[in-house]
This record gives C-alpha cells, sequence and structure tokens, in this order.
C-alpha cells in the first residue's frame, strides 16, 4: 500500500508536531496515569469493589477511553523514541536533499559573511546579494558602528571604514605583517598588527590598537579617529602600554583598567586594580579609582557605584573567526548541534533530541584517510542561530552557504561561497 503525496505529507506533519512537543505529551501521559492510579487507590481504600465498579456502563466507557488513549501515547512515544534516536537518521543527500534556493524563509535579515578577502552580504532570502568590500588581504574581523551606517574590516595588514550605503572605503591604518621569509631577514623595519577596535556610542568615532616591533625594539600605541574630519589622535601614554579600552557611555572618555598583584599576607585582597579615564579633550590618562578585589575581573557594578559607566554594547555587532561550537542554544531555548555518530540533531523544547539527517565527512587529501578521525572532517561547519531563533545558517564545504529551518528540517542554498563568520547588524 502506497500513500500518495498529500497524505504523506499529513503524517509527516502529524510526526513533526509531536516531535516537537514530546515533553508536553510525555508529561500529559504521565500525569493521567498518576490521576488513575491515585483514583483506584481512593476506591479501594473506601472498600468500595472495584469490579462492580466497573461494571457500570460509564466507567466501561470511561476506562476504554482512558486505557486506549493511553496505549496510544505510549504506542506514539515509543514510536518517535524509535524514530529519533534508534532508527538511522538518512544521511545528508547533496545536492537532492538542498533546495536551490532560499525564496521560501520568511524573513529578509541582512546577513555578512567573510570570504578570503571579501566581506559580503545577502538576505536570507536569497535577494541584494552583494559585495560590501573587495580587500587587498585577507579579512579577520568586522565591526558595525551602533548606528548601522558604517563598518570597520580588519584584514592581516590594513584596517578599511566603509560606508554600507554608499560602499565608500579608505585605509584607516596599516601595518607590515612578518611572514617566514621575512623572519630570515635582519632588517630593521617594523611589522605590526592591529586590534581593540571599538565604536564609541554616537557612531562618529572609534578606537584601535597598534602594535609595532622590530629586530631591535616595539612600540605600542592607541588613536582615537574621527569620521568628521578623517583623522587619528594618539592616545598619550608615556610609560606603560595602554590596552584593552572602553568607551564611557557618554562617548566622551575613554576607560582602561590596570590589574597589580599584591601581596596576599599584608593585603586582604589578592590584586589592586587601577581604573583611568582618557578624556578626547587631551587624550593623556589620569587615574580616576583605585579598588581591591580577589580577582583580575572586577564587576560592572563596582564601577557604576563610583560612577563609571561603560558602553559594551559593541560586543553583539562585533563579528571575528572562531569555530562553532557543537550545541548551540538560541534565546528561546531551542538547541541545534552534531552529536557524537555525526548525526545533526535538534532539540525543539528542553531534552528529547531530535536528529534531522547525518553530516558526511570528507577526507583530508594531505593525510593518509584510515588516521583521520571518523574518516576525516564533517562537511558542514560554522553553525549559528539567526537572530528571531527561528533559522540556523552554516558553511557546506561544497555548497557554499546553507539555511536550515530545524522546525520542519527544510534545507536551503543561499549562496555558492565559503561563507565565514556569520554576521549581522543589531540596535
Amino acid at each position: 500500500m502506497y500513500l500518495d503525496y498529500a497524505e504523506e505529507t499529513f503524517i509527516n506533519s502529524i510526526i513533526h508536531f509531536v516531535s516537537n512537543n514530546f515533553e508536553v505529551l510525555l508529561y500529559v501521559t504521565f500525569s493521567v496515569l498518576l490521576m488513575l492510579l491515585a483514583v483506584f487507590i481512593a476506591l479501594y481504600l473506601k472498600d468500595v469493589s472495584l469490579l462492580l465498579l466497573f461494571r457500570t456502563t460509564f466507567l466501561r466507557v470511561l476506562s476504554a477511553i482512558l486505557i486506549g488513549g493511553q496505549l496510544i501515547s505510549m504506542g506514539i512515544l515509543a514510536y518517535l523514541y524509535w524514530q529519533n534516536y534508534q532508527k538511522p537518521a538518512p544521511e545528508l543527500v547533496l545536492p537532492l536533499d538542498v533546495d536551490a534556493s532560499t525564496q521560501w524563509v520568511r524573513d529578509d535579515l541582512k546577513i555578512y559573511f567573510i570570504e578570503e578577502t571579501k566581506l559580503q552580504s545577502v538576505r536570507i532570502n536569497g535577494r541584494d546579494a552583494e559585495v560590501v568590500l573587495q580587500a587587498q588581504n585577507p579579512i579577520i574581523e568586522y565591526h558595525f558602528s551602533p548606528d548601522g551606517l558604517y563598518v570597520l574590516t580588519l584584514t592581516q595588514k590594513e584596517l578599511y571604514l566603509t560606508h554600507l550605503r554608499s560602499k565608500e572605503s579608505l585605509i584607516v591604518d596599516t601595518v607590515k605583517v612578518q611572514g617566514a621569509a621575512e623572519a630570515v631577514n635582519q632588517s630593521t623595519e617594523n611589522k605590526g598588527s592591529i586590534g581593540g577596535i571599538q565604536w564609541a556610542p554616537d557612531s562618529q568615532k572609534f578606537v584601535y590598537e597598534v602594535a609595532r616591533w622590530s629586530k631591535i625594539t616595539s612600540q605600542d600605541s592607541a588613536y582615537v579617529y574621527t569620521l568628521s574630519d578623517r583623522l587619528k589622535r594618539a592616545i598619550k601614554s608615556p610609560t606603560r602600554r595602554i590596552s584593552s579600552l572602553y568607551w564611557g557611555r557618554d562617548g566622551e572618555n575613554l576607560y582602561f583598567l590596570r590589574h597589580e598583584a599584591q601581596d596576599t599576607i599584608a593585603h586582604p585582597s589578592a590584586y589592586e586594580v587601577r581604573v583611568f579615564r582618557i578624556p578626547l579633550a587631551t587624550l593623556v590618562p589620569e587615574p580616576v579609582a583605585l579598588i581591591s578585589y580577589e580577582d583580575r575581573s572586577v564587576p560592572l557594578e563596582n564601577l557604576q557605584v563610583r560612577g563609571i559607566e561603560l558602553y559594551l554594547a559593541n560586543s553583539k555587532r562585533s563579528f571575528g573567526r572562531h569555530e562553532s561550537a557543537d550545541h548551540l542554544k538560541s534565546a528561546r531555548g531551542t538547541a541545534v548541534g552534531i552529536d557524537q555518530d555525526d548525526y545533526f540533531y535538534y532539540v525543539p523544547s528542553q531534552w528529547f533530541r531530535k536528529r534531522l539527517f547525518k553530516v558526511p565527512r570528507e577526507a583530508r587529501p594531505t593525510e593518509i584517510p584510515r588516521h583521520q578521525y571518523k574518516g576525516g572532517d564533517l562537511v558542514i561547519r560554522q553553525i549559528r542561530w539567526l537572530p528571531g531563533n527561528r533559522y540556523v545558517i552554516m558553511e557546506h564545504q561544497y555548497l557554499g552557504v546553507l539555511v536550515l529551518e530545524p522546525d520542519t528540517g527544510k534545507v536551503g542554498s543561499l549562496i555558492q561561497a565559503q561563507g565565514r563568520t556569520f554576521g549581522w547588524y543589531q540596535n
């Protein structure tokens, strides 16, 4: 007996609904069982003949309904357990199991990603794909301004400032990176790196740090760059290095901390934390607070009670290269991941895992396959939840960027590019 498409779709929709509400059905099943048990015990303690009670028509019908419903519920739960845990999920057959587009996605969020020397963007429904920046060197990270009009892009050598509407770009600063060939060169030419990028709350300026060194000297500097005049000003520090700068909420001051270990015999706290403020008017550090604490990390509450409020929203708009975790949990409690058997799973509620498909592995061509862990690397990586917690974005080794809707198991190809470091602008 074969089912037509409509019947198969209806059955699959029921299975998806029951799977996504597994915990609720489980709680209802056991609650009814406990209620039945409590009724039987109460009747037994009152010396009521259960046999006589069950002879009545009402209880016969009620018992049949309850027992039948329990058997059906337990049968469904057993089937779902076997379907999701004992029966191996099908391997993701590519490209047959992947839609050619993501037009079915009911969202138009614009995502950004890195492809070697390009910073690209595309909406998750497949529209408006474009290259935001074509850099000279491989891109490392990017940072959106609080108003969403600008993005700072850091490569191995340059720091770019790009206006997201006009796509106008300029190089803010550049350094020379030491390569393998240069390592043996006895030249005193400076090498360096850029980091510590932090936007001001008004999006009209930002701070960044530059480390330069040669075989005979080194220099660490921090700069404030103003968009209105496109000028950078160095922060004056005659003694020690300034790093890990934070903007104040007013946007008119920068702050940084210095930690000094103390003799715990003579002092009750293990660390003495000095807080410095850098006014934009002078760019000269000045001490504003001294905090004794048992740890190097001082809670922000300790700074707020001293009238120091830091602007920390930059972290949600900054995206750098990193490996995704094996188990990713969304803001609403749902989770996805790849288990030890290479199955891509979905946890729609609290603890019940629903296996969606098996992720293939690809042997590394530079190594002998039998010596590789489980036969090679997984072809899917860079897994992340998108805002709204409805869709998951990931990178496939051959198909490029994919979008997954875990509730239905639907997968679509967003763009044919090896996208990494997915990011988006958030207010």
